[in-house]
């Protein structure tokens, strides 16, 4: 008798007949790959716990010798305080051998490493009295008679010389010399005595008990920010003592003392010289109290501005592209310099903020920033410098 099987009449017919079936070498590699998947994953939480505890044991060790300076410190403090005073010596005297120690030590170290070596000269390079050394002409550096000098020179008297002579040696006028000397009008000149010459046409003053820079440049006619600005004077809050200070400008005060009001206040006119350049530039502010004009010694116009009142935005003067915004460390703190074309360029310093970048184009009489008191400055002001191929020159000369 022949026995067929028909096919299933569903396939959830077929699913339920062989459920659970699975072939032996199927289950054998099931078993294989479940006892490695064990393996793993108990090696792996053997090796997390090991982990733990030694970072555990790490942190146990770093704070215990961050802790170990200070328990010392006061197991050390507890005993001097215990042998009140014993043990000073006695430590003092084993803390000295131990640094002697460790510095012998490592000095043996290094020298046995070649670390530290004594140089070693060759018989060679050693000058012997038979040897002959020939003198060799120093090089002299000659100043030109152009270049300004920062600092006074002593001057030692020739034969014939005159304080008229002297003064038209240096530049330097008569009452200028006599002042800074002590000298009067019957002073008598010797030979090969010592006077001491200004470095400019000005004056020079030794700072005494009670000088500020304003009662300086009030004794002297001059203004304030000159003597701070030729002196480099960072902090012109306090003066030292005796510091040589140079008065560029400075007049010689009356030896007759008279009441007086002080005649060198900020002017608030400009000056009317005419220039072929004239227009160039639109004031570069909103404010017109000028406290310093140009001059040989001050390359620009220092404008200020009243006391109490909103510090008042600064202007570019004519249109350009800025080629400098931030701070400047030789004195004129934020600044801003802009490059008109032609050679020719303006700066802006002394601000307290800058409303432009670097790169940026700006149009005549946008505002670029504030006016302020940053670098070497004795108060709320601009220092404004307009420069033709680097040289500066007079502001009003291009000012409308």
């Amino acid at each position: 008798m022949v026995f067929t099987i028909k096919r299933p009449a569903s396939k959830r017919f077929f699913q339920l007949s062989f459920e659970g079936f699975r072939p032996q070498g199927r289950n054998k590699f099931e078993q294989f790959v479940n006892i490695w998947a064990e393996f793993f994953r108990s090696l792996l939480e053997y090796l997390w716990d090991k982990i733990v505890d030694l970072l555990f044991l790490i942190g146990a060790v770093i704070y215990f010798l961050f802790q170990l300076p200070s328990a010392a410190k006061s197991f050390v403090v507890k005993k001097l305080i215990w042998s009140r005073g014993k043990l000073g010596r006695p430590l003092a005297f084993a803390t000295v051998v131990a640094v002697s120690l460790v510095v012998f030590t490592i000095g043996e170290v290094l020298s046995s490493y070649d670390f530290i070596a004594s140089p070693q000269v060759r018989a060679d390079y050693i000058a012997t009295s038979s040897d002959i050394i020939p003198k060799r002409e120093m090089a002299v550096t000659t100043v030109p008679e152009e270049r300004k000098r920062t600092e006074s020179y002593v001057y030692k008297i020739e034969s014939g010389d005159t304080l008229y002579s002297v003064g038209q040696k240096f530049k330097i006028s008569v009452d200028a010399l006599k002042y800074v000397n002590n000298l009067s009008d019957n002073s008598i000149l010797k030979v090969g005595q010592d006077i001491t010459v200004p470095p400019v046409a000005g004056l020079i003053h030794t700072v005494e008990r009670g000088d500020t820079l304003t009662s300086i440049a009030l004794k002297y006619d001059v203004p304030t920010q000159a003597v701070a600005d030729f002196n480099y004077l960072l902090d012109t809050s306090s003066l030292a003592l005796g510091t040589e200070l140079v008065i560029p400008g400075g007049k010689v005060p009356k030896i007759v003392p008279v009441v007086s009001v002080y005649s060198g206040a900020p002017s608030t006119g400009i000056s009317p010289a005419a220039s072929a350049n004239r227009g160039f530039c639109v004031w570069p502010t909103t404010v017109r109290i000028i406290t310093q004009y140009y001059s040989w010694y001050h390359d620009g116009l220092d404008i200020a501005t009243p006391h109490n009142i909103a510090l008042p935005p600064l202007l570019a003067c004519t249109s350009g592209t800025v080629v400098r915004a931030g701070w400047d460390p030789f004195g004129l703190g934020l600044h801003v310099r802009i490059d008109h074309g032609n050679g020719y360029e303006t700066v802006y310093g002394h601000m307290s903020r800058i409303d432009v970048s670097y790169g940026q184009k700006v149009s005549r009489g946008e505002i670029i920033g504030l006016m302020g008191n940053t670098g070497r400055s004795t108060g709320p002001h601009v220092h404004f410098t307009i420069k033709y191929n680097g040289i500066a020159q007079d502001p009003f000369n291009f000012i409308q």
